[in-house]
């Protein structure tokens, strides 16, 4: 996992990220926070874990004013010819600010915990590390960290052990605030008749809060020159890059001089059991991590990239759409009682590793809210016929109820879509129907989908669109 400094943030959670929320967000002393991020390159320990392809990512977690925190993070991942398509880690630690009884002039704060790596599809490949850590800022804008990362002997794996030492100073307002990012590492794999020699790794990099995001760019390398067999064939998955990573954190400011009040960011992230395209899951019947970076503006305007983890047999790593388009309100200038929402816009597929299944499609849709906590939408997708496929069409129709609080507010889904394929495969309908609770920040939703078509199977013969119950944690932000 590319935790450079992941559990430093985690460990200031209390005190930094949801600071600006707090109010808002905290319950019986626990405090919710999630982030999303979108990279070019998955980098762990100066090794691309994502076959040198890019990586959405995501977190949620939850830590408690005593110091107690848990939480999971996942990636998209591409390990040669295995079907490992996502990558989630589980932690839980205590974290605490001492100043040990007035001895030093600034806080230190101290880190410990577990962290467990799942990879879907290849349960072999999991292992555990114990860490420890700590960090301090000596002066204002400047901050620095220390973790030893231990690896305990189950999963019949021998244990490794990294060092992490990281640095970053945001320069004032005057010089651009951009933030000057340094680390690096000493990993002792221990099991190096397996995954290569001890190495050292590095990078240096700027970043910069833009709008609520984080813009990053930095350089990554390794003095290690046996990594590029492993998985990668005969492409280095650890030689010198530069790596670009746009993401944003829950509590972060959502306003920027960068951007006129006219504009509005936002962003998402999703930990799903099944990533489910039209009843049909394009992530083998395995997790996805998901997340989308959206820009709207006041004119209707607007634009953005969903990805999601997928694995379609021989090919695992990330879905990535881009989209924009035009939305307005309307009434019709008073002929309705309730305002029409209409969406028009366009959606390109791209996937990494299968670029041939790339594809791009028109969409039309409305949304109406006909009474209290009802809404209703009908969509039309359009497949453009390029790159020698023939276009497919399909409607989309939905609808969700809340109920009053003093039944839970709990919303009922329901969806039925009808997919013309066009391109040699039966059509079909798909439908789906469930509930969704909103919890603080998060939203919980589990969904029973299903389809009248049976033909959808992997290499192994099993269903990819029979019926099956998916749950889901998202957030907006």
């Amino acid at each position: 996992m590319n935790k450079t400094n992941l559990s430093v943030a985690i460990a200031l959670l209390a005190t930094s990220s949801v600071s600006t929320a707090a109010d808002d967000t905290s319950f019986y002393g626990f405090t919710p926070s999630a982030s999303v991020a979108l990279t070019t390159d998955y980098m762990w320990r100066g090794v691309s874990q994502s076959n040198n392809d890019p990586a959405i990512q995501g977190s949620f977690d939850l830590s408690h004013e005593s110091g107690l925190y848990v939480g999971a993070w996942g990636s998209n991942v591409e390990f040669g010819d295995q079907n490992t398509s996502m990558e989630l880690d589980v932690y839980g630690g205590f974290s605490r600010d001492t100043d040990f009884g007035g001895i030093l002039p600034f806080a230190f704060t101290y880190d410990l915990g577990v962290l467990r790596y799942e990879y879907t599809a290849s349960p072999d490949s999991g292992f555990t590390e114990l860490y420890f850590g700590g960090a301090v800022s000596p002066f204002e804008n400047f901050n620095l960290s220390a973790y030893w990362y231990y690896g305990l002997k189950i999963d019949h794996t021998k244990p490794g052990e990294y060092t992490d030492i990281s640095a970053d100073y945001t320069l004032p307002d005057s010089l651009g605030g951009i933030t000057i990012l340094a680390h690096a590492g000493y990993y002792n794999q221990k099991n190096t008749s397996v995954s290569g020699d001890d190495y050292w790794d590095w990078k240096v990099g700027i970043a910069k809060d833009i709008g609520g995001f984080n813009f990053e760019v930095a350089y990554f390398d390794t003095d290690n020159t046996g990594g590029g067999g492993v998985y990668g064939g005969s492409q280095s998955l650890n030689d010198g890059r530069v790596v670009a990573t746009i993401s944003r954190e829950f509590g972060n400011p959502h306003g920027s001089a960068m951007f006129s009040d006219s504009f509005h960011a936002s962003a998402s992230a999703a930990l799903t059991t099944n990533y489910i395209w039209r009843g049909v899951s394009q992530s083998n019947n395995e997790p996805a991590i998901q997340g989308s970076f959206d820009l709207s503006h006041d004119s209707g305007l607007y634009v953005g990239v969903w990805g999601s983890s997928y694995e379609f047999e021989d090919h695992a790593s990330m879905e990535l759409d881009l989209y924009g388009g035009f939305s307005r309100e309307t009434d019709f200038g008073g002929v309705l009682p309730f305002a029409v929402t209409y969406d028009l816009g366009a959606l390109r597929y791209e996937y990494t590793s299968a670029s041939a299944a790339n594809f791009t499609e028109l969409y039309f849709g409305a949304s109406v809210s006909p009474v209290e906590n009802l809404n209703v939408s009908a969509y039309w997708y359009y497949g453009l016929k390029i790159e020698h496929t023939t276009p497919g069409e399909y409607t989309d129709m939905a609808l969700d109820y809340t109920l009053p609080e003093s039944l839970g507010s709990i919303t009922l889904l329901g969806h039925a879509g009808y997919y013309n394929q066009k391109n040699g495969g039966d059509d079909y309908w798909d439908w789906k129907a469930g509930v969704a609770r909103d919890f603080s920040i998060f939203n919980l939703e589990v969904a029973y989908t299903d389809t009248d078509d049976a033909n959808a199977r992997n290499s192994n013969g099993k269903s990819l669109d029979d019926g099956k119950v998916v749950a889901t944690i998202s957030t907006t932000f």
